[in-house]
């Protein structure tokens, strides 16, 4: 392009852009969050909310709120989306907003489309709590062509209002800084077709991020908190978030909902509930908090599980080995494996290995000893105050049984053994090939009744579920629940204090009714949200030797799956006290626990939300009524002492007067001071690497 076209292009640009700008916004307040319309398509310009400032600023041909994929014959990538749409926007009151668009427009208008079309409302209204404001969709498709993916809420243009490096997304089991993150590695080159700048948060169990319909945009002093008011159905939306490269200060923040929405018919989102608040994300979830009590009210845990800081795991013995010399532990050594592990505050073992998986009824490894070693192995535990769950495997069944329960043979291989090569699933064995069943199979539920009954008869009466997946039934609690609320029913008539875990793998809301702890292959993760939310199940934090995590999930509330090993060996081969700098911190928290234990089992989690700025170490607070407890580790490699700093007023009553308690790493009180003012600054003593310390604050 030569100079003359080029500043004549420029000029043009220039004054469209200037035309495009004088085109009106509908400013809309509800309940303080102001919302700025885009008259001519209905996508939004601005946000903004007194505790937050401005959060949202995109252009008018930039902005969004509602994108749909719409593949069609002359163009696989067609999407409507409000932004190329005419609007009609009405304030129905004070309190409530509608925009609607009789026709979506496309995003390839000149390429040829089905006939008909489709069209949408979205509806803005004060929710009745007074700080919350209730986003919802509706779209009717008339056309003649499918719509097969659903964006909504789809914001365009969220600032780093809180600075680029404090500026974070919150998911429930991630925390996210979008604007510290380069868009692509440096001296990279990355394969064409990386989503650069996407990220992709999918919704799911506990092993994924995004396992809650929950998320909050902000920082340590304010934020914004959205939800789906949804609970227990199966269309949990997944998070996209995407920055460019031409404007990587903007982020667009997307909630995919995977629906086909056929020619004639129509889909509503469900109620999103936008809260901004003061402080951090522990303010912003109180309104979801309040609706999953409403809506799952926790059951009650056994005292083994609520009250202490974890269980162990051991491997008794590996799927494929078939020499009882070679197995690391027998049924005749549970009690010993019992009386290590309770002098460590431990009181739940969870044995692997101890039957022949993926079969029903289950049968017990002879290789091992004889039913009545295992139940007597069992019995000998609880005596010296330790229960047993064995861990049961019966979501996939081995393909010999998968025609019993009209399900195709599978490859779901799961052949472990330290002298195969490699040691994991390789190439040359089906010794394991399964496939997994449909949880909603009646016979197959009848199985699993049966089997379990079995043991509860014997004295077996807690276990861990392999796999736990229940199916959304329209209308109904899924099978697989009320199978396991049977099995849980015949339990706690044989023993009151039975416990029943599982791996959570399709999403805690159809999970937590039935699961006291969740039995996870997962790493320390910080799960604060979880935590806060729900009370069931506790989630687990896998160790194996290290001190350090020892102490977060302490500090977390999560709930410990110990398993050291030998060398050289798996998971879960060696006792406790062979792991001394493990076994010592296990000690120590497991007193902690005890002293502390009301803000555990009775308080809120509050996480980091208790700062108001980013300190230099690992800090936690929860709040019970009028008190606080504010736990700080030393996570740095080298020594130091700790400043917090807190904004009270967020959390107690009244900040007029309040009394501060210091204690150290071993729970004991040093010092006790009186304060006042909504802001505290508190400082610890010299904390080494890895030293706990405690604040204590309680209001009149």
């Amino acid at each position: 392009m030569n100079t003359t076209w080029r500043g004549l292009f420029c000029a043009v640009m220039f004054l469209s852009l200037v035309m495009r700008a004088q085109a009106e916004v509908v400013n809309v307040r509800l309940q303080g969050m102001e919302i700025g319309i885009d008259e001519e398509t209905g996508s939004l310009v601005s946000i903004s909310s007194p505790a937050t400032g401005l959060l949202l600023q995109a252009p008018p041909e930039a902005a969004g709120l509602l994108d749909l994929a719409y593949p069609v014959s002359s163009f696989a990538a067609m999407r409507l989306a409000s932004r190329f749409s005419k609007a009609h926007v009405v304030q129905r009151s004070p309190d409530e907003v509608l925009i609607e668009w009789s026709k979506l427009g496309a995003s390839r208008p000149n390429l040829a489309l089905p006939g008909g079309s489709v069209s949408a409302s979205v509806t803005m209204r004060a929710a009745s709590d007074g700080k919350s404001v209730i986003w919802s969709c509706h779209i009717d498709n008339h056309s003649e062509a499918a719509v097969r993916q659903e964006l909504f809420p789809d914001l365009w243009g969220l600032k780093p209002y809180a600075g680029v490096e404090r500026t974070r997304l919150r998911l429930a089991r991630a925390v996210a800084k979008p604007f510290e993150e380069p868009m692509k590695a440096v001296d990279s080159a990355p394969f064409y077709a990386q989503d650069l700048g996407w990220k992709e948060y999918r919704a799911g169990g506990y092993y994924t991020e995004n396992s809650l319909r929950w998320l909050d945009y902000g920082g340590f002093s304010s934020g914004l908190s959205v939800f789906q008011r949804k609970w227990g159905t199966d269309d949990w939306p997944n998070i996209f978030t995407h920055r460019t490269e031409r404007d990587p200060m903007s982020l667009r923040l997307i909630w995919e909902h995977e629906h086909e929405i056929a020619p004639g018919q129509s889909w509503d989102s469900g109620e999103f509930w936008f809260t901004p608040h003061a402080g951090g994300w522990a303010k912003g979830i109180e309104t979801y908090r309040d609706y999953v009590k409403q809506v799952n009210p926790s059951h009650e845990l056994p005292p083994s599980v609520r009250d202490t800081i974890g269980f162990q795991t051991i491997w008794m013995i590996q799927t494929v080995e078939v020499d009882p010399a070679r197995a690391t532990f027998r049924y005749e050594d549970l009690p010993r494996v019992a009386e290590d592990t309770r002098q460590y505050g431990i009181d739940e073992i969870v044995p692997w290995g101890w039957c022949t998986y993926s079969t029903m009824p289950i049968p017990i490894r002879t290789e091992l000893g004889s039913v009545d070693d295992f139940v007597e192995g069992v019995h000998r535990a609880r005596a010296e105050g330790v229960n047993i769950a064995p861990f049961v495997s019966i979501f996939t069944v081995r393909n010999r049984y998968a025609a019993r329960y009209g399900a195709k043979e599978g490859t779901s291989d799961w052949t472990y053994h330290y002298e195969l090569i490699p040691q994991f699933r390789p190439y040359y064995t089906k010794f394991w090939d399964g496939a997994s069943v449909n949880t909603n199979n009646e016979l197959w539920q009848q199985d699993v009744l049966g089997a379990l009954t079995e043991w509860i008869d014997r004295g077996v009466t807690s276990f861990s579920w392999d796999q736990f997946g229940p199916k959304v039934r329209k209308g109904e609690q899924p099978a697989l629940v009320n199978t396991i609320e049977k099995v849980r029913s015949l339990a706690r008539a044989k023993y009151p204090d039975s416990t029943f875990s599982g791996e959570s793998g399709t999403h805690l809301e159809l999970e937590s009714p039935v699961l006291d702890y969740t039995w996870n292959w997962t790493d320390y993760q910080d799960a604060a949200p979880i935590t806060s939310v729900l009370r069931a199940p506790r989630l687990n934090c896998d160790v194996e030797d290290s001190p350090l995590v020892v102490k977060k999930a302490f500090a977390d509330n999560l709930y410990l799956n110990v398993m050291p090993r030998k060398p050289d060996q798996p998971n879960g081969t060696a006792l406790i006290s062979e792991e001394p700098p493990l076994a010592a911190a296990l000690k120590q928290v497991a007193g902690l626990r005890k002293e502390f234990l009301p803000y555990f089992v009775r308080g809120t989690f509050i996480g980091d939300s208790v700062l108001w700025e980013k300190t230099s170490a690992f800090v936690r607070g929860y709040q019970d009524e009028n008190k606080l407890l504010v736990i700080v580790l030393n996570d740095q490699a080298q020594s130091q002492a700790v400043e917090v700093e807190s904004d009270l007023e967020l959390w107690l009553p009244t900040t007029e007067a309040y009394q501060v308690k210091y204690f150290d790493s071993g729970g004991k009180l040093l010092e006790t001071v009186q304060g006042k003012g909504g802001r505290w600054f508190g400082t610890t003593r010299w904390l080494e690497p890895q030293e706990l310390a405690f604040f204590e604050i309680e209001g009149p």
